[in-house]
């Protein structure tokens, strides 16, 4: 959660940095502005923008500014399929696809997290997901319940996770998700 002006820009740059932005980003010649296009860098942005005025400027002098800024989040957000509410994810969010990726208000995304589209995370019976740093959910992959997620996961594309996953670094696939290999294997 942004609580100040320094952890707001860090955020920014950590995100950026998620993304690719910049000159080594896949879609776009080097030393070109055409990064200030890219959607879901330009969502992102919105959305600490969002973060940040809604925990650090509650004064009331600031709440035309602040509905606004809501407004044209909400409108941004509709628009490239993306239920994400604000304070949900940490630093150095990568959102791989926009389009149909559901995010609990209650929910804890840690940071660097990757998330890929149609993606739900989702309450369940009282409880919502909290997830580890550095964890990577494919495409399709259905989270829900009070479940934690260690750090270093990768959970497999159209997986259903319903029970915590506690091995660091392990692959999680399947309905409903089991491990099927740790980090310290060898292959």
């Amino acid at each position: 959660m942004i609580r100040s002006k320094a952890e707001y820009m860090y955020y920014l740059q950590a995100d950026k940095e998620a993304l690719k932005i910049g000159n080594k980003h896949p879609l776009l010649s080097p030393n070109s502005m055409l990064w200030l296009t890219d959607p879901i860098y330009r969502w992102e942005r919105l959305l600490r923008k969002c973060e940040y005025w809604e925990n650090c400027k509650p004064e009331q002098i600031w709440t035309i500014y602040r509905l606004w800024i809501r407004w044209r989040f909400a409108r941004k957000s509709l628009s490239l399929g993306l239920s994400i509410p604000i304070n949900t994810c940490g630093p150095g969010l990568c959102i791989l696809h926009y389009g149909s990726i559901v995010i609990s208000r209650h929910a804890r995304i840690g940071a660097n997290c990757t998330i890929n589209s149609c993606v739900n995370i989702g309450a369940h019976k009282g409880g919502a997901p909290i997830i580890g740093d550095s964890v990577y959910i494919g495409p399709g992959a259905k989270l829900f319940g009070l479940i934690e997620i260690s750090d270093e996961i990768k959970i497999g594309a159209n997986a259903v996770v319903c029970t915590s996953c506690t091995e660091v670094g392990g692959t999680y696939v399947g309905v409903p998700a089991s491990i099927v290999k740790r980090e310290k294997e060898i292959d």
